[in-house]
């Protein structure tokens, strides 16, 4: 609620006003409360003393009637006899039912209760026992020994004679006598603390009522002489071009409003220089909010703080390809190199590549597998090299063409890029323990379109495009080298064998050689033997004519 100056006097006013009523209210307040006390003293508890010390009375009475009717008078009527019957069959139920009538206006239940227990004990067991001492007399015919009307009497049930019994009546009776006074007393305490109050809340009111005046006084002048002083000094400092830090008191009235218009200004200066404080830093998610819709000097600095944000954007979007061109170039001349010095064994050129790839690449595993076209009846894929945590692995496995991922992929020859991968896939094993992993890659190695093996790498973390990209260009250079490879192999294989053939032909042309001089010198031996033959024939021949002759 809004409150001008001229309503901050008048409710000062108003409060002095309503502090009277409430004081006057209080004490009308303190004189009823000290009247009802004083009416439920004399309208209730000051007659239940009467009867219930007339109570008292009449039950004394008729213990004292019952005793002279048994030893005073043996006569049935008499003035005590008649007294004692009207007692009990008229004065005591006079009694107790204007007992009854008081009660149901006490405060304590207990008492109430106290009160019906005792008139059934009085009505049920007290005085049947009085009227049955009473009809005895009329039976016995001899009195000479009256303690035997009472040895006769019936016991009641705490063992006690009709006068003891007697007795404890009039015991509880003059204990709720006591308890009566108690409230009557307390009553009459309460009455003259009710007045003690009264005094107190009086004295007091009045202090308020001096003191109220006083404050309400004191703060209607500072209601305007300070915060104006205050507001002239702070746009003094403004019109010097300083900020003030202090902040106005804001009040609803015309001072307060203009208080809060000037905190809401210096609040929008302060944004304003902290905001242009951030943007020359190149912080540009800083918020700021115009002072309203019609601030134009605040959405001209959110416009030039988008326009520099976007700017900023495009500077580090251009820097974050730059980056990403010069790491993609800087790998392909790395992976140039390796292929260039391997280009023999296949083995360590397989290690070497996928080691490289997977420490260049920030993944966790890998794997590259060729193709075994050996036999064109029987293709398959073979794991050539494995390297997981910077570990050499030793693993043989043989795919068949279409089996798994790795198969699916040299049918198709397109990468497959999986980040939601089976859980019994593939296991990342390290010295920390094994989990799966977050993102897969396989990669055709295709020249020519032809599929010479197949790259296959998983790391925890989900691969970016440029990296994607990276791996595919390299794969094709991997490709060329692995063609290359397995052509140098087969060349070096063929001529191996071509070696070993020739070799074999040369070792068979030196024995067929060997075989010829041995053959030829099986024929010259030959000739000497039949040279010596035919000279023996001779000489043989010369002998039989030399005989004959």
């Amino acid at each position: 609620m809004r409150l001008k100056i001229a309503a901050k006097i008048g409710l000062g006013f108003g409060i002095i006003t309503i502090a009277v009523i409430i004081n006057a209210w209080i004490t009308i307040n303190a004189l009823q409360k000290s009247r009802s006390i004083n009416e439920t003293n004399n309208e209730v508890y000051t007659p239940t003393q009467f009867f219930m010390n007339e109570l008292y009375t009449k039950i004394s009475d008729s213990r004292m009637l019952i005793k002279s009717w048994v030893f005073v008078d043996k006569i049935s009527d008499t003035p005590d006899k008649t007294r004692l019957q009207e007692l009990h069959e008229n004065e005591y139920d006079a009694v107790i039912d204007t007992l009854k009538q008081l009660s149901a206006l006490w405060d304590d239940t207990e008492m109430r209760s106290e009160l019906l227990h005792l008139d059934s004990a009085i009505v049920d067991t007290l005085f049947p026992k009085h009227q049955y001492i009473m009809n005895q007399l009329n039976s016995f015919e001899n009195y000479d020994d009256p303690f035997i009307i009472f040895e006769v009497t019936p016991m009641v049930e705490d063992g006690g004679e009709v006068m003891e019994y007697t007795q404890q009546i009039l015991s509880k009776i003059d204990v709720l006598i006591g308890r009566v006074d108690d409230v009557v007393e307390q009553g009459s305490v309460e009455m003259i603390r009710t007045f003690d109050r009264f005094q107190r809340r009086i004295l007091i009111m009045g202090l308020i009522l001096v003191v109220g005046a006083i404050v309400i006084g004191i703060f209607t002048i500072n209601s305007l002489a300070i915060p104006i002083n205050k507001t002239k000094n702070i746009l003094h400092s403004m019109a010097k071009g300083i900020l003030p830090r202090e902040k106005l008191q804001e009040g609803n009235d015309e001072v307060g409003q203009m208080s809060k218009a000037l905190n809401m200004l210096i609040k929008g200066l302060t944004n304003i220089f902290n905001f242009s404080t951030e943007i020359g830093k190149g912080n540009f998610d800083t918020d700021f909010r115009p002072l309203s819709d019609e601030d134009a000097l605040g959405h001209s600095l959110l416009n030039m703080r988008d326009e520099l944000r976007k700017a900023a954007e495009e500077e580090s979007k251009r820097k974050e390809e730059d980056e990403q061109r010069n790491w993609a170039a800087q790998g392909v001349a790395k992976f140039g190199d390796i292929l260039r010095n391997e280009t023999n064994n296949l083995d360590d050129l397989s290690y070497n590549i996928i080691s490289s790839l997977v420490k260049y690449t920030g993944s966790n595993q890998g794997g590259i597998y060729i193709v075994n076209d050996h036999d064109p009846n029987n293709v398959f894929i073979e794991m050539k090299a494995s390297y997981a945590f910077d570990r050499r692995k030793y693993i043989t496995r043989r795919i068949e063409v279409g089996e798994g991922l790795v198969g699916r992929c040299y049918q198709e020859k397109e990468k497959i890029y999986l980040t939601d991968i089976p859980v019994d896939y593939m296991k990342i094993t390290s010295g920390l323990g094994e989990d799966s992993p977050r993102a897969l890659l396989i990669v055709p190695l295709v020249y020519n379109d032809v599929i010479y093996g197949l790259i296959e790498i998983a790391s925890f973390n989900a691969y970016p495009p440029h990296v994607i990209d990276f791996i595919e260009r390299v794969g094709e250079s991997i490709a060329a080298t692995i063609s290359s490879a397995k052509a140098n192999i087969q060349t070096a294989l063929l001529l191996e064998q071509s070696q070993q053939q020739a070799e074999e032909m040369a070792s068979q042309e030196e024995e067929m050689r060997q075989n010829m001089e041995e053959l030829r010198a099986t024929q010259e031996q030959s000739a000497r033997r039949e040279e010596e033959l035919q000279q023996e024939v001779k000489e043989l021949k010369k002998r039989i004519r030399e005989l004959s002759a």
